[in-house]
């Protein structure tokens, strides 16, 4: 059977209206969106789902799509015939959910009509992908698998409201036994924590990581002063707050506080200065952070050095590349990709996540030597990271701490059990 990967007609694509508004739709390409995609993906909508969801959604029905060509299968004209997808061709489709597929998506920006995608373009996206068949992680491909399977649902329920009864209860007995098919699919996903799962840095690795990003430093791996200073304000920032990459990204000059050492976590959904196709937001509760003014006046430092580049007065948002345009998540990537290049030792694993990690590990180390009690501990991270007040999100964020905890307890109840002799 013909991979899915090298069908290239269907692509999700990110479409930014002036309003700021962000819509994503599945679209042939060079063609018009699919329409009972569009129909589907309006029921996210109105029930506020993020815009990013939305989009992952639309991947998902890219995929589907994609897959259904590859092996000829017409599902709209089964479907109106009173037909669904046969177990095997179901079985095959769970494991399409597997892969890595880099060419699946597309932008558009700046009007409300789609412009046309050059399917030159798309192929040659193709052709530069070193692996069409590495899979992704678990949790996605079952979340993959769940949300095809509510598609097709909605697919069969759409065309059977024009069935006479009799086939319309084929149609939804057939549909009801292939779906319990296809969800017995779906992955397990453990929540128990594995050996290899991220967590923070050490010290000396924080250590190292702060030597390398030192403006001044023979090690630092960027060349412009400007980016010098940006990139060190952006690892900065992401290990004394903890803030998320998103939440980074969509900070504006307008959060910082002029006459303090604060500034504002805002979520802002849709906001028509950003011209970002994927905006980056606050995922979290909006916030109040504080900083130490010796990192503040830094922060202010770049702010001055940012108004040199023109392009950047003409946008709100703080963090920007050289030539004056808000920085994208690719760019923070990017960023982390570089450090660990000209600095082998750190974690090959580190990434802006990492330092969130590294900030919660740290927030429980330095509250055990405050000796708050774990009340007060868990509130006060809840509040500084934008959680709810009952959130055990922590429990994720905590790893190198918990085990070193864990470790310091296991010894000492070894402590009697030492040989007589020693």
């Amino acid at each position: 059977m013909t991979h899915p990967a090298d069908d290239i007609r269907f692509v999700a694509k990110r479409i930014r209206f002036r309003n700021g508004e962000r819509l994503s739709v599945l679209s042939r390409v060079g063609g018009q969106p699919v329409h009972e995609a569009t129909l589907y993906l309006a029921k996210y909508r109105t029930r506020g789902r993020a815009a990013n969801t939305i989009h992952f959604v639309c991947v998902t029905l890219a995929l589907v799509h994609r897959w259904l060509q590859a092996a000829e299968i017409d599902l709209l004209s089964r479907l109106r015939k009173g037909q669904f997808l046969t177990l095997p061709e179901l079985s095959r489709l769970a494991d399409v959910a597997q892969y890595r597929l880099a060419d699946i998506t597309a932008d558009e920006s700046g009007s409300a009509l789609p412009q046309v995608i050059e399917i030159k373009t798309v192929r040659q996206r193709l052709k530069s992908q070193k692996n069409r068949t590495r899979s992704v992680d678990v949790a996605t491909q079952a979340s993959r698998l769940r949300y095809t399977a509510d598609y097709l649902e909605f697919l069969s329920n759409y065309f059977g409201t024009d069935l006479l009864d009799e086939q319309r209860a084929r149609l939804r007995d057939a549909t009801n036994q292939g779906l319990r098919s296809l969800l017995a699919h779906v992955p397990r996903v453990s929540r128990r924590d594995k050996p290899d799962a991220r967590r923070g840095l050490s010290i000396e690795d924080q250590n190292r990581l702060m030597a390398v990003i030192e403006p001044d430093s023979p090690d630092n791996p960027w060349k412009r002063g400007f980016v010098r200073q940006r990139n060190w304000v952006i690892v900065v920032l992401l290990l004394a707050t903890g803030m998320r990459r998103g939440e980074l990204l969509g900070l504006q000059i307008g959060d910082l506080k002029p006459d303090s050492a604060k500034l504002l976590v805002v979520r802002r959904a849709d906001s028509p200065s950003d011209a970002r196709l994927a905006q980056q937001v606050a995922k979290t509760n909006a916030r109040e952070l504080e900083l130490r003014p010796s990192l503040m006046r830094a922060v202010w430092e770049y702010v001055k050095a940012r108004r040199n580049i023109k392009a950047a007065r003409q946008i709100p948002q703080l963090i920007v590349s050289d030539e004056g345009k808000a920085l994208s998540s690719q760019s923070i990537t990017k960023l982390f990709s570089d450090i660990r290049q000209v600095c082998p030792d750190l974690p090959g694993r580190l990434t802006s996540h990492v330092m969130r990690h590294t900030w919660n590990e740290r927030f429980s180390e330095q509250a055990e030597r405050m000796q708050l009690t774990d009340a007060v501990e868990e509130k006060a991270r809840n509040e500084q990271q934008g959680w709810a007040d009952n959130s055990k999100a922590a429990q994720t964020y905590t790893r190198r701490y918990t085990t070193r905890k864990g470790r310091e307890v296991s010894l000492r109840l070894q402590e009697k059990l030492d040989a007589p002799n020693e």
